[in-house]
């Protein structure tokens, strides 16, 4: 158990926190090899689940901290978190120390297949949550992470997981002279030197492809086909504090107007605040906006400002039902709304509840958990459209699509926005309320990966941090520092390929290959170890003992 917890320790250390901002590449190439030693070197299945769920649990405190910062239902959320790992690592750690009975040839490799599969499924469904994935370290370099426009994240998470298999191979003997005399030493008995190295140079030679492509990629232009200036607004304000409504709209407002009066003769495309900035539905309630602030309405505001405001807002899509998103709304330069997205990946248990509309339900978490209303999940991809103002856009239309919090950590979303038509993505987000450089960091990176799978400008508009323009080859081009009133302007680069990368239009092909050998790999072993046979002879036995 004391190798489990060291090993949640340094896999804590290996994804972005508060002492390494993003990571670290060589930390993740051991962060799991004491979680897998200790698997592989249990002694039953039952035991190999507890050192799961120790996994699962101090894994997650360590690096998912700052969830005790959401707001009055903060013990909800991160113990909400924290509970669903463990439940996962107490099925995964059975899986694992499964895969490690494989034939030693390939059990490594094995163990690997089944950590990227696992990564793949806690990052898909209504319970999705793509933090803290062994690959993301390599955001680091630039030159290792371009091949994801081919397999995504995925082969990466590969790599890394079976790196540490290998380590957790070379500590097995020194488990196996402190286990009992019952252990099996074909699980965890240790590899021939020769074995070892042709793997690790198989690993290795992976690894000199995935930089080779980098290197490639990363010389060869991507065609640029205008670009677009653009104003971030970096509110930095607690968006959670009752009765800060009046000052939140002064401080965006009075930051959008300084810096596009700064502007000059530079016309700006687009004013871009963060999510839910506006905290009711505009059109709803067009005397508020059209009254408030008293000393500079909102309205007068935006005909003043003569420049297209993106922002965060409710959206009501049903009034009768009271169906209201989480969404991204344009507003021109006469106030009016005239395009919008609603958020469909939503936060569970957080901005959404199964079984809502049910008294007992909706009870509970009103009255125990102080969570008194949900947002409705918005039922497609819409791509924004900005006429050609005066940037380098060629005369065309930009279209762009607008993820909203941590959709943007979502490959599957990003890749919807760009087979929908998107040339940009602008992804508006609110993390004030972490309190912590490493929860924001956490989320950028990431979406770092999203630009280079799908060879698109990623500008990203906060209230308190990252706020960032990540150009298609990954690299942060322009940023603001984290917690700070501030505004960005930028000319942000419009990207478009000949043709859609190949991750675009395939999308998660790898992990689903990894999952369905896998299920190979059980049912060869299954029949290695007589099970199927077994299974087949009580059935004949059955059979005779059963009278027609």
């Amino acid at each position: 158990m004391l190798l489990t917890g060291s090993a949640a320790v340094v896999y804590a250390l290996a994804v972005p926190n508060e002492l390494l901002a993003e990571g670290s590449i060589l930390l993740a190439l051991v962060a799991l090899s004491g979680y897998f030693a200790a698997l592989a070197a249990a002694d039953s299945y039952r035991e190999a689940r507890w050192i799961g769920v120790l996994f699962g649990t101090l894994s997650t405190l360590l690096s998912n901290y700052w969830l005790m910062y959401f707001g009055d239902f903060s013990v909800w959320t991160i113990g909400g978190v924290t509970l669903g790992y463990a439940i996962y690592h107490s099925l995964l750690g059975p899986i694992l120390k499964r895969a490690w009975q494989n034939p030693r040839v390939w059990r490594a490799l094995s163990v690997a297949a089944v950590w990227a599969a696992y990564e793949y499924l806690k990052s898909i469904g209504f319970l999705a949550y793509p933090w803290g994935l062994i690959s993301y370290p390599a955001a680091r370099s630039l030159t290792l992470i371009q091949h994801v426009d081919i397999t995504g994240v995925w082969a990466l998470s590969f790599v890394f997981a079976a790196f540490n298999a290998l380590v957790a191979e070379q500590m097995l003997p020194a488990l196996q002279s402190s286990r009992t005399a019952g252990s099996r030493p074909s699980e965890i008995g240790p590899r021939p030197t020769g074995e070892m190295l042709r793997q690790l140079l198989w690993l290795c030679a992976i690894v000199a492809l995935m930089l080779g492509y980098g290197i490639v990629r990363l010389r060869t232009p991507i065609a640029q086909v205008g670009t677009a200036r653009m104003v971030l607004v970096q509110q930095n304000i607690d968006a959670w504090q009752r009765g800060r409504e009046q000052d939140a709209l002064r401080r965006a407002q009075a930051l959008s107007r300084r810096a596009v009066d700064a502007a000059g003769d530079s016309a700006v495309d687009l004013v871009v605040w963060s999510e839910t900035s506006l905290r009711r539905p505009y059109p709803e309630n067009r005397q508020f906006f059209a009254t408030n602030p008293p000393d500079y309405p909102f309205e007068r505001f935006i005909r003043d400002l003569g420049v297209p405001l993106l922002t965060g807002a409710p959206y009501v899509a049903d009034p009768q039902n009271w169906d209201v998103y989480n969404a991204a709304i344009m507003i021109d330069s006469d106030a009016e709304l005239v395009q919008y997205y609603g958020k469909q990946h939503l936060v569970p248990f957080a901005e959404s509840i199964p079984f809502w509309d049910a008294a007992l339900v909706r009870h509970f978490f009103q009255q125990t958990v102080g969570l008194y209303g949900v947002w409705s999940v918005a039922p497609d991809y819409r791509i924004f459209e900005l006429p050609d103002t005066g940037s380098d856009t060629g005369g065309q239309t930009l279209k762009f699509g607008t993820p909203i919090c941590f959709e943007d950590a979502f490959a599957y979303l990003i890749r919807g926005f760009v087979l929908s038509g998107a040339d940009l993505l602008v992804n508006l987000t609110d993390n004030s309320w972490s309190a912590t450089n490493s929860a924001q960091y956490q989320h950028f990176v990431a979406a770092r990966f999203r630009p280079v799978e799908t060879r698109r400008t990623l500008v990203r508009s906060t209230n308190s941090g990252l706020t960032s323009v990540i150009d298609a080859h990954g690299r942060v081009i322009a940023q603001l520092p984290m917690f700070e009133q501030a505004t960005l302007t930028f000319d942000v680069p419009v990207y478009r390929e000949h043709h859609l990368t190949v991750y675009t239009v395939w999308g998660d092909y790898l992990p689903q290959a990894m999952l369905a050998l896998w299920l190979v790999l059980v049912v060869a072993q299954a029949r290695r170890d007589g099970y199927l046979q077994r299974v087949g002879s009580q059935r004949a036995r059955i059979d005779r003992k059963t009278p027609l």
